[in-house]
């Protein structure tokens, strides 16, 4: 039998525990500060809800790079941070882009 998983378990698995850790309340913003930073990002809803917006302070991208996350799943806010989970992880939000005509 072949098997062909579109998200891996080990992925999978890291989203259930940072779901768990953030509704049990054991999150804070010092925990989420060294995560990569999303500016100008905006709530991109698609097929799937997730953020776009420039990078910085991922090894994996240059500083500025415009990135998709992966799916959304939760948004925090403590110690007047903002925060974003997502399939990708976390990531501490910037400022917002601003959306003409809003």
């Amino acid at each position: 039998m072949q098997q062909h998983l579109m998200i891996s378990v080990a992925t999978l698995k890291r989203l259930v525990g940072n779901l768990e850790r953030l509704s049990n309340g054991s999150i804070s913003a010092p925990d989420l500060m060294a995560e990569p930073v999303l500016n100008d990002w905006i709530h991109a809803v698609g097929i799937i809800s997730r953020l776009e917006g420039g990078i910085e302070g991922d090894p994996a991208h240059r500083d500025g790079e415009e990135v998709r996350t992966g799916q959304l799943f939760a948004f925090f806010e403590d110690d007047g941070e903002n925060f974003a989970l997502t399939l990708d992880g976390w990531y501490r939000l910037g400022h917002a882009r601003m959306v003409k005509g809003k």
